[in-house]
C-alpha cells in the first residue's frame, strides 16, 4: 500500500537528520512555532497531533487533521502571555470541491516596545519585536488513512532587523472507521532559511511528533497521549557549573542530580484528557513533563506543566479558555471564539 512506503520513508528520513537536529530548547530559530497558538491545544498539554474533534485550529499541530467537515469553518484566537506578550490568530477552512480542503492561517506573535541605547550607553529611539507565520494546509483521505501538508512563510522582525524562512510541515492520521479512535504523526518545520541575522547560526525548529486519541464507548472521556522530540533522546538541561569534583555526569536536573532514565522518556510525553458533557460542553486538562522540568525554579515545581481548560458550543458560535501553567506564579491564558460561516450564508438563503 502506498501508505506503508510513505510511513518508512519518513521514518528513514527522520533517522537520518537525527543528529542534525541533536540539540534541546533555546538553541532553535522560530521557537515561537513550538508555542501553543489556541485554546484547544493549550487545554490538554500544548502538543497533540491526533485529536479528531473537528476543531480547524488543530491544523497548527498536524495538516492531516483537517477535514471536509470543516468547511467555512474560521477561528479567532488571543493569547495573552506575560508582560506585555500577546500572540493573536486567525484560522479559516474552505472546501473548493475537486481540488479539495485547504485551510489558511496566519499567527501573530508581538513582544512589546523597548527601551533602545547605543553603544555608549545613551538612549536611543525605543523599538519593538514581533514574530509571524503565514500557514496554507491542504488534506486528502484515502480510506481510513488522511495525509496533508502545510507550507508557512515565518519571520522574525526586531527593530527594522528581519529573519524570514520558508517552512512545511508534512502529517499523516488514522482514523479507525468504528471506533472512536485516531492516531497521529507528523515531521514538524523542515525547510530553510531565505534572510537570516547578522551571526544567525541557529538550525530550524524541527520536531517529530506521534499520538493517539481515544474515547471509550458510552464514557464521557476522551484521552489523548502525545510523543514529541523523537529524533532525539535525553532533553535534560545541561549545566556544567553545577556539577560538582566527583560528579561525572552530563546532564543534570534542578537539584544537581543526574536525570533517571524514566524522566528522561517522560519527556517526551504529553498527557491530554476531555470530559465531553454533552454536545455544548467540554473540560479539559493536560500534562507536559517537558515544560514542567523546562521551567521549573531551583527546589520548586509547583503545578508547572499542568494545563486546564473549557468549551462551550452554542447554536452558532463556540467559545474556550485555557490556561498553561509554565511555572509556580506564571500562567499564559488562551481565548478561541469560533463559528461557521456556512451557516450565516444558509440562513440568508
Amino acid at each position: 500500500m502506498i501508505w506503508q512506503k510513505v510511513i518508512a520513508s519518513l521514518f528513514t528520513f527522520c533517522l537520518t537528520i537525527a543528529t542534525a537536529y541533536s540539540q534541546i530548547g533555546g538553541l532553535r530559530a522560530f521557537e515561537f512555532l513550538e508555542t501553543p497558538n489556541h485554546a484547544r491545544v493549550a487545554g490538554i498539554g500544548t502538543v497533540n497531533v491526533s485529536s479528531n474533534a473537528g476543531d480547524v485550529n488543530m491544523v497548527w499541530q498536524n495538516p492531516a487533521l483537517l477535514n471536509s467537515d470543516m468547511d467555512g469553518k474560521i477561528s479567532f484566537s488571543l493569547n495573552p502571555y506575560f508582560a506585555d506578550i500577546y500572540n493573536s490568530q486567525i484560522t479559516y477552512a474552505q472546501d473548493f470541491e475537486k481540488l479539495g480542503i485547504f485551510s489558511f492561517g496566519i499567527s501573530y506573535f508581538h513582544y512589546g516596545q523597548f527601551e533602545g541605547f547605543d553603544n555608549t550607553g545613551g538612549a536611543s529611539e525605543d523599538f519593538s519585536a514581533s514574530d509571524y507565520a503565514v500557514q496554507i494546509s491542504h488534506s486528502r483521505e484515502d480510506g481510513v488513512f488522511r495525509y496533508g501538508t502545510s507550507l508557512k512563510f515565518v519571520a522574525n522582525q526586531i527593530s527594522g532587523f528581519n529573519q524570514t524562512a520558508v517552512l512545511s510541515d508534512l502529517g499523516g492520521v488514522f482514523v479507525h472507521p468504528d471506533h472512536e479512535l485516531s492516531l497521529g504523526l507528523v515531521i514538524k518545520n523542515l525547510g530553510f532559511f531565505t534572510s537570516k541575522f547578522v551571526g544567525e547560526n541557529r538550525n530550524l525548529p524541527f520536531d517529530v511528533q506521534l499520538g493517539g486519541t481515544y474515547k471509550p464507548e458510552f464514557m464521557p472521556f476522551r484521552f489523548s497521549l502525545t510523543l514529541n522530540r523523537l529524533y532525539q533522546y535525553d532533553l535534560s538541561y545541561f549545566d556544567e557549573s553545577l556539577l560538582s569534583d566527583d560528579d561525572n555526569a552530563v546532564f543534570t536536573d534542578a537539584n544537581n542530580n543526574p536525570p533517571s532514565t524514566f524522566n528522561k522518556i517522560f519527556q517526551h510525553v504529553t498527557i491530554g484528557s476531555e470530559v465531553v458533557l454533552g454536545k455544548s460542553v467540554n473540560l479539559r486538562a493536560g500534562y507536559n513533563h517537558l515544560l514542567r522540568q523546562s521551567l521549573r525554579a531551583e527546589q520548586v515545581g509547583g503545578a508547572g506543566g499542568f494545563t486546564f481548560g473549557v468549551y462551550f458550543q452554542t447554536k452558532k458560535f463556540n467559545l474556550a479558555y485555557s490556561n498553561a501553567i509554565y511555572q509556580a506564579g506564571g500562567v499564559a491564558h488562551f481565548i478561541t471564539l469560533g463559528s461557521n460561516l456556512k451557516e450565516f450564508v444558509k440562513k440568508k438563503s
